[in-house]
């Protein structure tokens, strides 16, 4: 029986597609769509995506058209919170993306308090940092490098630097003065018999003064800094999009040869196509994320640094200047591969998407079916992809992180009851911002970033409980009560805010109030409180 000798459904089956002959068949013209579907899964990725060099791999990608941005991120995604350097000055409203990756700021609660100490992997006992990994070009050719090479070549020889073109003599077996001789040479003035007479031939001995040896060390040190390449974070070795990438470039390749077995040359062109953008536009976002680091070895205050979130939670990191050069306060830089003609590249791999969404729609059915399948399985992964936390991708195994906070300010977020399921203190022993603070002072023994990072209202009452925790902290009372102390301060401070006894009538007192300048200063934070002043053209 042929095609046209079949019989008419009947019943439901009018409602469906009887067959894929007939012009009332399924159809797949819509499979185009879902090559641009799933945008935002990818969108997500896409930094993550573009870090590692099997980005290059020709593959079908879920909506790829998430990679074609005209303007390339320079910097990372941060996270908005208040930090401060303990030591220093440095003051900032954001946390680093790797710095949020090794400690999640949305995992602290309300009111918590943590102290980290984060260190670099390989760091000496003297606290000095590992060396950044060599990059791919090296420094030959410098005018320093050649200089720590010869020293490095003839340390045994006497090698002395003449002037500041790095020229050199290698005079051979010089017997050179000792010290002492060489300082009371330079101590005595030269006499008049010695210079009326002349010196008698001896063996030759040349006088290096220290500033020459000083001066030579500084170079070798600062050229050495200076060529230093900076750490490159590199993707984890087993991150997931690795496996989803791998995954993705097998079923592409597995397409690609059932086209060929059906012999459906449209099929073959548009998975060639589609697969050539993906890597042209993997190409021109291609990069790595660059870390700071220190040029110099100069001395420098303790790298601490006091985060502290909207919610009023609190998080200490100990830590080397190095590192929170690092990870705190220096953005990371995107160094991109192609850095001429990335919007050529961009260019290309629009013209090879357009080509290759019209011709899917003009594949066999077999195809399109098998390339709407792939499309559906691959939007699944990457929405999957979303749940698993960043740290699965990025290898930060160049830090150590651990946990350091004392027993007496761990669940700061949570009541503290003694043995009967009581609160030990009706001010203490309930969670608040008060005492997380205190916490946080009685830890750093400072208060200077207190007031820089706005942790309190700048009022004198504030001042002066502020002054009285920097004390307890450093006379190391640790039961110090901050809650009841602070109570006590705003309850002074309000009653001379009310009024002052001015008069008596009879037995009764007469209050004169006094004006309040802000009265959320009390309750908010110094730099969130909203608004203006009177006198800066707010409201009265």
């Amino acid at each position: 029986m042929s095609c046209c000798d079949q019989e008419e459904p009947t019943g439901l089956a009018v409602w469906f597609p009887f067959n894929k002959l007939d012009l009332n068949g399924w159809r797949f013209d819509v499979i185009t769509l879902l090559a641009v579907i799933g945008e935002s899964s990818v969108a997500i990725h896409a930094q993550t995506l573009t870090a590692s060099k099997l980005c290059l791999l020709p593959r079908i990608i879920p909506a790829p058209q998430a990679l074609l941005r005209p303007i390339r991120p320079q910097r990372l995604p941060e996270v908005t919170a208040k930090m401060a350097g303990v030591y220093g000055g440095t003051v900032l409203d954001t946390v680093g993306f790797f710095a949020n990756i090794m400690h999640p700021l949305e995992d602290l609660k309300p009111f918590a308090f943590k102290v980290l100490k984060i260190t670099h992997k390989d760091q000496t006992k003297d606290g000095t940092p590992p060396s950044a990994p060599q990059p791919e070009a090296t420094t030959t050719g410098t005018p320093f490098s050649s200089i720590f090479a010869r020293r490095r070549k003839t340390a045994a020889s006497d090698d002395i630097p003449l002037d500041n073109n790095n020229t050199t003599t290698t005079p051979k077996h010089i017997a050179f003065p000792p010290p002492t001789d060489l300082e009371s040479q330079q101590q005595q003035p030269p006499s008049s018999e010695s210079q009326e007479q002349p010196r008698k031939p001896s063996l030759p001995k040349i006088s290096i003064p220290r500033r020459t040896l000083t001066t030579l060390s500084t170079r070798v040190t600062t050229a050495l800094l200076l060529n230093q390449p900076r750490y490159a974070v590199p993707p984890h070795a087993l991150s997931p999009l690795h496996l989803v990438t791998l995954f993705s470039s097998a079923m592409t390749l597995l397409l690609f040869a059932l086209a060929t077995y059906w012999k459906d040359g449209v099929a073959m062109v548009a998975i060639l196509a589609i697969s050539l953008a993906s890597s042209i536009t993997c190409y021109a976002s291609w990069w790595r994320p660059l870390l700071m680091h220190r040029p110099s070895q100069n001395k420098v205050p303790q790298g601490d640094v006091m985060i502290r979130t909207r919610e009023g939670a609190f998080l200490l990191i100990r830590c080397q200047e190095e590192v929170a050069r690092e990870l705190y306060t220096a953005r990371e830089e995107c160094q991109y591969v192609e850095m001429g003609y990335h919007r050529v590249y961009m260019g290309v791999g629009m013209v090879l998407l357009m080509v290759a969404v019209v011709l899917l729609g003009n594949c066999g059915w077999n195809s399109q079916v098998l390339v709407g399948v792939v499309y559906i399985v691959l939007n699944g992964v990457y929405w999957v992809m979303g749940l698993i936390p960043a740290r699965y991708f990025w290898d930060l195994s160049r830090y150590e992180m651990e946990d350091i906070t004392p027993d007496d300010a761990k669940n700061a977020d949570q009541p503290t009851l003694d043995h009967d399921g009581m609160l030990t203190d009706e001010h203490e022993g309930l969670p608040s911002f008060t005492r997380t603070l205190w916490y946080a002072i009685r830890e750093t023994r400072y208060g200077a970033w207190v007031e820089r990072s706005g942790a309190m209202p700048g009022t004198d009452q504030w001042k002066k409980w502020l002054a009285e925790a920097t004390q307890a902290a450093w006379k190391g009372e640790r039961d110090w009560p901050a809650v009841k102390r602070k109570s006590e301060i705003m309850k002074e401070g309000m009653t001379m805010m009310m009024g002052t006894p001015v008069r008596a009538k009879g037995e009764e007192v007469e209050l004169v109030s006094m004006p309040v300048e802000d009265a959320a200063a009390q309750v908010a934070p110094l730099d969130e409180v909203k608004g203006k002043l009177p006198h800066e053209g707010g409201r009265s």
